[in-house]
Order: structure tokens, then sequence, then C-alpha cells
């Protein structure tokens, strides 16, 4: 004949369950943390573009679009397979892959075109940088054209 005593299982399951519930707790609260953090960082992103044609087997042109953000861009720098461009704004020769505002200070009119020097017709890749009143910089043109 079999003795039979108190009952235990019931605690070792009530005591597993706890033990769940507090490790899903604790995990959210570390999930939650995290993911409240990540936003905080988070900076706004800036809205601007351009345009790029090719004008003949050793030139294209480039043209500042504008965006939303349009009026805090500055300038813009270009490179042609990783390598600043001669460049022309208007008729006269400028630094060498540098889009720059007007030489009174301000910003970059929209419209504003530069050509540049992009002598691999089929396998340039074109690559524009904004810069912005605030120091930032922004990706706005990449391709190969």
């Amino acid at each position: 004949m079999k003795y039979k005593g108190k009952n235990e299982e019931a605690v070792s399951e009530v005591v597993s369950v706890i033990l769940l519930v507090a490790i899903t707790v604790i995990l959210a609260a570390v999930v939650a943390a995290f993911m409240m953090g990540m936003v905080g960082n988070l900076q706004e992103g800036k809205i601007v573009g351009a345009t790029i044609n090719r004008v003949n087997g050793s030139y294209v042109t480039v043209t500042f679009i504008g965006g939303q953000n349009a009026g805090s861009v500055v300038g813009i720098n270009w490179t042609v397979n990783g390598a600043a461009p001669a460049t022309t704004i208007g008729g006269t020769s400028a630094t060498a892959g540098i889009q720059d505002h007007p030489a009174s200070g301000g910003i970059l009119s929209v419209g504003a075109n530069a050509l540049l020097s992009a002598t691999n017709s089929g396998k340039d890749r074109v690559i524009g940088v904004a810069v912005f009143s605030d120091g930032s910089k922004l990706v706005i043109l990449d391709k190969t054209i």
C-alpha cells in the first residue's frame, strides 16, 4: 500500500508559473526601455533632390531640383567615379566637384545647374551630397550614367 502524504507537486507548478511571468515582465521592460531609448535618438530626415542628364560623351549636367528642405542647402559636393570632377557653373570653372552657394552667401538656388566632367559614358557613377546650413549632409543623387 502506498503512503499518501502531503501533495507538493502543486507548489512547484505555482512557483514555476510565477517565475515564468516574472521573467516575461522583466524581458518586456528591457525591450521597452531599449525601444524608447532608440526612438529618442531619431533625427528628422531632410528631403531634397537633384537630376542628371548626359550632355555628350564627356560631360553630364546636374540640376538641383529642391525639395522640402531646399531652403537650408548651402552646397552640393559632386563626385564622378569617386573623384571630384572638373566643374563648370554658368560657363565659369568652379572648384572641382563643388556646387556651392552664391559668393554673396545664402542658399543654393533651386534650378541651379553644374556641368561635370564624366568621360566614361555608361559607366560613370555620379554621387551628389547636399550640405545643409546646420552642417549635416545627405546623398541626394547616386546614379551610373
